[in-house]
């Protein structure tokens, strides 16, 4: 008779956390356009640069209205000071169209093929992300993270953030009808804000900012767009955040078709035709700044909004419970 022993060995297994994997990634392009609603030039030249963009779709796009040369032009109006400070940041105020690329001012045509040639497939140490969301019933929270995927020696870094509408619907004193990626308002103010880069590979830092939301914008169409920039303007890292949703029961302008506002241009009237079931309707009309003008009841189609003391410009008239159009007052 024998008895098995048996040897029961305990396997240890060593477990090693492996410092995250330094590699640079893609910098995406942002094209930095400086333009003006009246400016005819600005509407012989920005077709091509639209052209280009369209050719390149991984190129980010903003579009700022400074208030020089033409100050009347009410994408300036709508925030003179933040327009003119991104444009006085690179030194250019005073004349459009201009356009800046990856921080640099650029002096090729619009319609050069090659313009974007020399700066994409370019690498940085950092990644760049944002979300935009809504806050309450008239606020919106940017949320930007910075995050440290290679070694680099850059600390301090500026951070810019602007909330842009994609495309507005008039027709331009200069005879453009629309106009794209349209600058609205720094998250940040006027000016950039001053970080401190993450440390270490792998570590990030993330900023918010609640911002409220301008009575003219449509929501729908509204998205963040940040850029990481050096001391010497040079651009590091840049990102765009998905569009802002629509608000609560309120349809996108496309899905409204029951809803006819005429004429557009207008010069004394505005009509309003619709089914018989949407009246009594809510009405309220903003200027280019955002102030509003007029707010009132329309009783059916019989009732009209008189506009005829209203200076020139473009207005935004919005419906309650329906969508907002984008108006030119001859």
């Amino acid at each position: 008779m024998y008895t098995k022993h048996f040897l029961h060995v305990l396997a240890a297994f060593f477990i090693f956390l492996a410092a995250p994997k330094a590699q640079p990634v893609t910098k995406t392009v942002v094209a930095e356009h400086y333009t003006n609603t009246y400016c005819s030039i600005c509407a012989s030249r920005n077709p091509g640069l639209y052209t280009n963009l369209r050719n390149h779709p991984q190129v980010l796009h903003i579009a700022y209205h400074p208030s020089a040369p033409y100050a009347a032009c009410p994408l300036s109006m709508h925030n003179v000071a933040e327009n003119n400070a991104r444009t006085n940041y690179y030194g250019i105020f005073g004349g459009t169209p201009r356009l800046v690329i990856q921080g640099d001012v650029i002096g090729a045509s619009f319609t050069d093929a090659t313009i974007f040639s020399s700066v994409l497939g370019q690498t940085t140490p950092f990644s760049l992300s944002v979300t935009l969301t809504p806050y309450g019933a008239d606020s919106v929270v940017t949320k930007v993270v910075v995050k440290k995927e290679d070694a680099s020696t850059l600390t301090d870094l500026q951070l810019y953030g602007a909330l842009v509408e994609d495309t507005l619907f008039f027709a331009a004193a200069n005879g453009e009808s629309r106009s794209y990626d349209v600058f609205r308002k720094s998250v940040w103010g006027s000016s950039s804000l001053s970080i401190t880069a993450p440390l270490a590979v792998g570590d990030s830092v993330v900023y918010t900012r609640i911002s409220a939301v301008n009575a003219v914008w449509l929501r729908s169409r509204m998205y963040a767009l940040v850029m990481l920039q050096d001391a010497d303007k040079n651009m590091v890292q840049a990102a765009r955040s998905a569009n802002l949703p629509s608000a609560a029961g309120t349809p996108l302008m496309a899905a409204v078709t029951s809803i006819n506002v005429y004429p557009n241009p207008a010069n004394d009237k505005i009509w309003i035709k619709a089914a018989d079931s949407v009246f009594p309707l809510v009405f309220s009309l903003y200027d280019a700044t955002g102030r509003q003008v007029r707010n009132a009841v329309i009783e059916n189609n019989q009732s009209y909004i008189d506009i005829a003391s209203l200076p020139q410009g473009v207005y935004t008239l919005k419906l309650a419970n329906s969508a907002a159009y984008q108006l030119l007052k001859n």
